[in-house]
């Protein structure tokens, strides 16, 4: 047998790293733009990863602000807009059907061509089987 002296071939070669395993840390990071990051591990909470993950933009920074297109519609599908005409119980209920516009420009735009400012929007949905859908739920003629 070649391992004669077990002893001895124990202390040969660079002796071992001791590691210590941490149950609590914190990992922070800045990127060159000034955005910083801090990512905090707790086993505790969560013993696959990150509990908690916080981005802190720079002073003065701004989100841009996304304008929704106003052409492009779904294929010619219509989009429906189901709303009642104040915040009031008695209200009417009334159906508006947009034939060329987007969804996300309904939604987001402050004000719409036939919808009164007050209007309290019920339902919104694209395509043509919503308009029977929202006539029969709504009962509206």
């Amino acid at each position: 047998m070649w391992l004669k002296n077990t002893e001895n071939n124990m202390s040969r070669g660079r002796p071992a790293e001791q590691f210590e395993v941490l149950d609590k840390w914190v990992l922070e990071s800045a990127d060159p733009t000034g955005e910083k990051t801090i990512i905090k591990f707790d086993r505790e909470k969560s013993p696959n990863g990150p509990y908690s993950i916080e981005c802190i933009k720079p002073k003065g920074y701004r989100q841009p602000k996304v304008k929704a297109e106003k052409g492009k519609a779904y294929a010619k599908q219509p989009v429906v807009l189901v709303y009642k005409t104040s915040n009031r119980s008695n209200a009417k209920t009334k159906i508006k059907i947009f034939n060329n516009e987007n969804i996300d420009y309904v939604l987001s735009s402050d004000r719409l061509v036939g919808v009164p400012v007050k209007a309290e929007i019920l339902d919104v949905g694209v395509g043509k089987s919503m308009i029977q859908r929202y006539k029969h739920k709504y009962n509206l003629t």
